[in-house]
Order: C-alpha cells, then structure tokens, then sequence
C-alpha cells in the first residue's frame, strides 16, 4: 500500500472545505483505481488528508487529479499548496 498526506493552510471555514471535499474530491477518489481509503480532517492551522493506494503509480495519478479539483473548486479556501508526505505503508493495524 502507499500513502498520500497532504497538510493545508486553510484560510476559510473548514466546514465549507469540508462541503466542497465530499462534493468533489471524493466521487474522484472512490472510483480511481487503487484507492483504498480517505480521510481529512483538522489541524491545528488548517487541514489535513490521508489516502491510501495499492500503488504508488495509482497514488500519484490521483494526487495530480486531486490537485486539479483542489484548484478548480477550493483555491479561495486552500491557498497554499500542501505540505506533502508521502511513501510505501510498512506496518497496518486495524481493530
């Protein structure tokens, strides 16, 4: 598997990113191949997102895709480009 963390300065409320993130990000997300789970959330400053792919190649397809979306619908919201971490999941543990 192999992760994809994406960290935000968000200017706007982050209800209204959050609005626009299941709007558009997600049907993106859900039907990419590889894509193995979502999840966002707040920071303190801004925001943040982890999404998982069986691939690395499948993460950086839907990296470049959701930076599109990000452009097109949450630029007022989300400025600044992300801080990005990214890199091959070594360890999992679910309940």
């Amino acid at each position: 598997m192999y992760a994809m963390i994406r960290s935000y300065s968000a200017t706007g409320s982050i209800e209204e990113i959050v609005r626009r993130v299941e709007a558009t990000v997600l049907p993106m997300l859900k039907a990419h191949p590889g894509f193995r789970g979502y999840w966002a959330g707040r920071s303190e400053g801004g925001a943040f997102s982890i999404s998982l792919f069986d691939s690395q190649a499948e993460a950086e397809a839907a990296h470049e895709k959701v930076r599109g979306i990000v452009a097109a619908n949450l630029a007022e919201l989300l400025p600044q480009p992300p801080v990005i971490t990214k890199g091959e999941v070594l360890v999992t543990a679910v309940p």
